[in-house]
């Protein structure tokens, strides 16, 4: 054979340099928003209309039905929870026409960045629009200072029972503080349950579900929130462990050692503002006359 043999073309000629960097842009640009679409509906679970979760629980001693509506867990910010979604949430509340509303702690913080920096009143000023015939109550979470939000509770007619009674007629109410005040809360609760007068069933109030194990048996119900009822359920992953107890009620109602409990999953997030399986809720109980104690009460949900 004569003559040059051809070379053979490169089977992948190079790329210029401007056309690897606008792949590898567009490459990130999809990466980001298949991130940001996955964030957003997290984030929708956390921002949705609460549910309203019902509960109808049997009460000895109690003569006519008592209807309960509580939330907790309410951490105000303004990432998630500004005051004019709680306005919004208080108008959903009023609308049940409860006799009593209680509120069982953690009304602000929680995130892991709390910018920019919400003030007390702005956290709790929307509360003051909360209607009941036998008042409003509350008891401070393991995020609040529970001196501070005393005094603007009060300033909201709003009363804080932490280590206190009071009678509002059908029943008394006995609330606790949180586990994670300076001074351990079991005391004062169990003088103020043990100061109650007798004669009327008694509704026991705290943050934490952990208060459960203590309460004494002139309690019959006792409410609490805390858990945010796992916050983010994973499908076959279940949530993030927060104690054996905390694990074992989540949320709902449970009957043990001869009482009653309801945990709510409550309304906002901590951490972060992300809620998976787990929607934002308020809890309606109503409570209804018992005559055989002893017989097992009421009906859950």
């Amino acid at each position: 054979m004569t003559g040059h043999m051809a070379q053979r073309p490169a089977p992948f000629p190079p790329q210029p340099a401007f056309a690897t960097s606008t792949i590898m842009r567009r490459l990130f640009m999809s990466l980001a928003i298949i991130v940001i679409g996955v964030l957003a509906i997290f984030a929708f679970g956390a921002l949705r209309t609460p549910s309203i979760v019902r509960y109808r629980i049997a009460l000895p001693g109690l003569t006519q039905p008592l209807r309960v509506v509580q939330l907790s867990d309410s951490h105000a910010s303004w990432i998630d929870m500004p005051p004019s979604r709680l306005v919004r949430i208080v108008a959903q509340m009023n609308a049940l026409d409860p006799d009593v509303i209680v509120l069982t702690g953690d009304y602000r913080g929680g995130k892991i960045i709390n910018r920019p920096h919400m003030a007390l009143t702005d956290a709790l000023m929307p509360f003051a629009a909360l209607r009941a015939r036998l008042g409003v109550y509350a008891v401070p979470g393991n995020h609040d200072y529970a001196a501070a939000t005393r005094v603007q509770f009060g300033r909201e007619g709003i009363r804080q029972i932490d280590g206190d009674w009071i009678d509002i007629g059908p029943v008394i109410l006995a609330g606790s503080g949180s586990f994670a005040s300076r001074v351990n809360p079991i005391q004062a609760f169990f003088a103020a349950i043990a100061a109650a007068p007798p004669g009327k069933p008694m509704i026991t109030l705290s943050h934490e579900p952990d208060m459960f194990q203590y309460v004494p048996r002139r309690s019959s119900v006792h409410i609490s929130g805390h858990t945010h009822g796992g916050q983010i359920m994973l499908p076959l992953l279940g949530t993030r462990s927060l104690s054996g107890y905390l694990d074992a009620h989540l949320r709902g109602v449970f009957r043990e050692h001869g009482q009653v409990m309801v945990v709510s999953s409550g309304l906002g997030t901590s951490l972060i503002p992300i809620r998976i399986g787990v929607p934002p809720e308020i809890v309606e109980i109503t409570l209804l006359p018992d005559h055989s104690v002893g017989r097992k009460s009421g009906t859950d949900r």
